[in-house]
């Protein structure tokens, strides 16, 4: 557990993971049959740089997956949330960043094409979800929830099982959200409020529950924060995404709790996309089949997420047909958003302000 803790530290602070891959040839033919899916070990070489939202114990599948498979490609990884990832990008024409591995929604729509190219999974045929545009290819399906200090509720004689909980007055700046803005996370719960807590999407209802919540809370452009500093016990309530600290939890030692809001949730599918201008392009097209397929999201799914590969094993995650879920439009997410986001701005300034 001090691992994975020090690891979203020093993810946090903005550090770069440098991976290399394995050189013997006999320790990859020993990991057993070769996937059909799988480019040959000689084509893929050289270094790969990975732009990610995953934590530490995320890459390490990867790593262990992609060192077997192709021995003579080095990894590079650069971690952070998917705004910042995108914003350096955009900031950086030198850029060497292969592909971004997590964060890109279903609803982003052309959002982040500008940093993409198009690319479709050698095991597209096996995924549940698709990508009309052709850009993204998804791993995994994303429902929110809220993270939960027991501890800190306890002393405060609190009880949270959803959305309407989080405004008892006793939880006032001991609640912790992410921008949406800036991370995904963030833009993902402010939909499911929306969906939740309003009569229909994005209407005056929804968005005066918006309000009060920013009320009681503190934000942080980081996903990781929100449930890091509840485990911590600096925040008795977070605003999160449920796959990594579900993980965090199946591995033992977490104080946080995951709670689903009573209210409802909603369900969206993950994933990554080959950046426009990659210095190694095929390694980059190779990393997202890797995450695309069975193997890696097997792996991942003992302690993380829900696989969109529909040959996976089923997860030890609560079965999604066992929630309340209010299905979104996604044009109308993509089509919204930066006016729901300037919405959220204007939102927080005036009850910050006050």
């Amino acid at each position: 557990m001090k691992k994975t803790l020090f690891a979203f530290m020093l993810l946090a602070a903005g550090m770069c993971v440098y991976a290399l891959g394995s050189n013997d040839s006999k320790a990859a033919e020993s990991a057993g049959p070769r996937p059909a899916w799988a480019k040959s070990a000689d084509e893929v070489t050289g270094v790969v740089t990975i732009y990610t939202t995953f934590e530490e114990t995320q890459q390490q599948i990867i790593l262990d997956l992609w060192n077997r498979l192709y021995p003579k490609c080095k990894v590079e990884i650069v971690a952070d949330s998917v705004g910042t990832l995108v914003t350096k990008i955009r900031a950086d024409a030198s850029s060497k960043a292969d592909c971004i591995v997590g964060g890109m929604f279903a609803a982003d729509g052309t959002k982040y094409h500008d940093v993409l190219q198009p690319y479709t999974s050698t095991v597209e045929n096996e995924q549940l979800f698709h990508d009309k545009s052709g850009y993204y290819t998804y791993w995994d399906v994303q429902l929110m929830c809220l993270v939960v200090n027991p501890k800190i509720l306890k002393n405060l004689g609190v009880t949270v099982k959803g959305y309407q909980d989080c405004l008892n007055p006793k939880l006032k700046g001991k609640i912790i959200l992410a921008d949406p803005a800036a991370a995904s996370s963030g833009w993902r719960q402010l939909q499911t409020m929306l969906a939740c807590m309003g009569d229909t999407f994005d209407d005056a209802k929804g968005w005066a529950y918006v309000e009060k919540i920013m009320g009681q809370s503190f934000k942080t452009n980081s996903s990781k924060d929100v449930f890091n500093l509840v485990n911590e016990g600096e925040y008795a309530v977070g605003l999160s995404y449920e796959s990594t600290p579900a993980g965090i939890i199946s591995l033992g030692g977490a104080v946080m709790e995951i709670v689903y809001p009573v209210e409802g949730n909603t369900a969206m599918a993950s994933g990554g996309a080959v950046c426009k201008n990659s210095p190694n392009l095929t390694a980059a097209k190779a990393m997202i089949d890797l995450c695309a397929s069975k193997e890696f999201q097997d792996e991942r799914a003992k302690i993380f997420g829900r696989p969109t590969n529909s040959r996976c094993k089923p997860t030890n995650m609560p079965p999604t047909d066992s929630f309340k879920l209010i299905e979104l439009d996604h044009d109308y997410l993509s089509k919204n958003k930066d006016k729901m986001i300037e919405h959220w701005n204007d939102l927080w300034a005036k009850v910050k302000g006050r």
